[in-house]
């Protein structure tokens, strides 16, 4: 029985890496994120500019 249980373990986990090579073969490996610094570089703070209102434009 505990050789059973042995062969049993090491085919699944044959089975696991058999599943494992075909799913990254199939979907190709995992994208690697690029290391783009402009990305990261920018850290100047963006405002918005806001127009003034005219006296005109609050009398209406």
């Amino acid at each position: 029985m505990k050789k059973l249980k042995k062969l049993l373990r090491l085919v699944c986990l044959g089975l696991f890496l058999l599943l494992a090579v075909t799913g990254i073969s199939i979907a190709g490996a995992a994208p690697i994120l690029a290391k783009n610094e402009e990305r990261f570089n920018d850290n100047e703070t963006q405002i918005e500019m806001v127009d003034e209102k005219k006296e005109d434009e609050e009398k209406l």
